[in-house]
């Protein structure tokens, strides 16, 4: 069983290092498109400028696993398919990886070991969302979206479209379709997607400006990033809860589109290589943070 994992990015330093280490050791290959879509080109961009890059070139690679394209593009589907050029023959199974999704190793395990047993062709993800830290997580709207992450791929397989995920074949006869649900793999299988995409500031502040202004203008929530992530990041007991009530929690998407979507405590345990660079996470958090108030 050869699985890919296939990623996009600008400016996702914040996890990357830990997205990386989490599913290297079950990789066929890791391939990975870095820089701005249309919309960022617009902003000025040509590539990332904060540490993207450079953990990209540090990341161990002892058995040449990683190929990396740097370029600019027009849509994230171009994205994606500039590093689906480089996809071997091999591969059984392209798995999409965002740079904020971590993953325990046994939870990997599993989802091979289901692969190889059941031959599923698509696999979706219940995810652990995080929020303005590593105590909370959403609940609700967020934490009842299937996130498709695992296709089966062949040779000549693209990216149709990025969202959402769906891969076109050149070859006539694939495996009839069988999807691995995500509420069956976290309720029977207990595993899950840690997603940290609403932890660091500027990872919030750059995701919201792309929504609003490009991807889902109406559907966002005016000021989210000064009205309600800030003051929920910074803000007491009383003051989240007020917030939480308000917006019906604390999602960008405005109540009358997602419904609710408060935040729970997490009482669980987050992967270990999280754990084992928790303060270096909780470091850059702060720093972050410190840009805006």
């Amino acid at each position: 069983m050869k699985i890919t994992f296939g990623m996009i990015v600008l400016n996702g330093d914040q996890v990357l290092k830990e997205t990386l280490a989490s599913v290297y050791p079950y990789a066929h290959q890791i391939l990975i498109a870095e820089g701005p879509v249309s919309y960022w080109q617009e902003q000025g961009y040509t590539t990332s400028t904060d540490g993207t890059n450079e953990i990209l070139e540090a990341f161990p690679d002892p058995d040449n696993k990683i190929k990396i394209v740097h370029s600019q593009y027009g849509e994230k589907d171009d994205q994606c398919n500039a590093y689906m050029q480089f996809l071997d023959d091999e591969t059984d199974y392209i798995w999409n990886l965002d740079c904020d999704e971590v993953f325990k190793p046994g939870d990997i395990q599993k989802v091979i070991d289901m692969l190889e047993l059941h031959h599923y062709t698509s696999v979706g993800f219940k995810s652990l969302t995080f929020y303005g830290g590593f105590d909370n997580y959403l609940t609700g709207f967020e934490e009842n979206a299937e996130f498709m992450r695992i296709r089966k791929v062949y040779p000549g397989s693209y990216w149709a479209t990025h969202r959402p995920p769906t891969i076109a074949h050149k070859i006539s006869d694939p495996w009839p379709e069988k999807h691995l649900d995500f509420n069956v793999l976290a309720g029977k299988f207990n595993v899950r997607m840690y997603h940290y995409s609403y932890v660091f500031p500027d990872q919030v502040y750059n995701k919201l400006k792309y929504y609003k202004e490009y991807l889902s203008k109406s559907n966002c929530i005016d000021n989210y990033f000064n009205e309600i992530y800030l003051p929920w990041v910074t803000g007491d007991k009383d003051q989240k809860k007020r917030i939480e009530g308000q917006y019906n929690g604390v999602h960008e998407f405005k109540p009358s589109y997602r419904g609710p979507c408060f935040t729970g405590d997490f009482n669980g345990e987050h992967p270990e290589i999280i754990k084992s660079n928790m303060e270096e996470l909780q470091e850059k958090f702060q720093k972050q943070l410190s840009k805006y108030v």
